[in-house]
């Protein structure tokens, strides 16, 4: 699914991750890295193949685009050092070639300095290029002079059908100048989204991107 904002076009993926044509970049929110593995400390019984699909899928996108750029809108890794930060590392290595950049989220409460060593950007608060700004955060008053890409909401849209039922899926949420990405990660929950004035809701399954509304 192509969108067109402030005259760039970007491609929502059904791998719940946006690609910038104009840039080659891809744009990433909530990846929650670690938190698998912290969970499995905790004895919660998550697969371990939850945490493979993440790369699985990280390594579609990069390859069926081509992108030379990933921006992380925050929360890249959920907790404290585990063992999914090594593969992470591993998994940077084979992409050398690729720049990227992380604002930092909540989650992330790994010292900078780690996230410098695996070679990435590094942003305590907003990224800015041209007339966009990335970010964790939505902003609840985004300057219109600008849009805003944003993470941290993990949004999810329900929608239901003639019988009653009902499916509750991830979203892209693209108001008049903000867009929120869904959680890039498997395990994240989600926070029900409605349809507003100015707002297009995406929905995504596993290989299609669908407008609703």
């Amino acid at each position: 699914m192509q969108i067109e904002i402030r005259e760039n076009h970007f491609l929502l993926l059904s791998q719940k991750a946006i690609f910038w044509q104009e840039t080659q970049t891809l744009l990433i929110g909530d990846l929650h890295l670690g938190k698998i593995t912290h969970f499995r400390k905790e004895g919660i019984a998550v697969p371990y193949i939850a945490a493979d699909n993440n790369f699985e899928r990280l390594n579609e996108i990069v390859r069926n685009t081509g992108a030379t750029r990933i921006i992380f809108l925050g929360d890249l890794f959920h907790n404290k050092y585990n063992a999914e930060w090594e593969t992470f590392r591993a998994w940077r290595s084979q992409h050398f070639y690729i720049e990227m950049i992380i604002v930092i989220g909540n989650h992330d409460v790994l010292p900078v300095s780690m996230f410098l060593e695996a070679d990435l950007q590094v942003f305590v608060d907003d990224f800015e290029e041209e007339n966009f700004v990335f970010t964790h955060h939505p902003k609840v008053e985004p300057d219109p002079s600008k849009f805003v890409f944003a993470g941290h909401v993990h949004p999810v849209f329900t929608t239901y059908g003639k019988g009653r039922q009902s499916l509750r899926l991830p979203c892209f949420v693209v108001d008049q100048n903000q867009a929120i990405l869904p959680s890039f990660g498997v395990f994240t929950g989600g926070f029900q989204m409605e349809l507003v004035d100015n707002r297009k809701i995406y929905i995504t399954t596993e290989t299609k991107v669908f407008s609703v509304g």
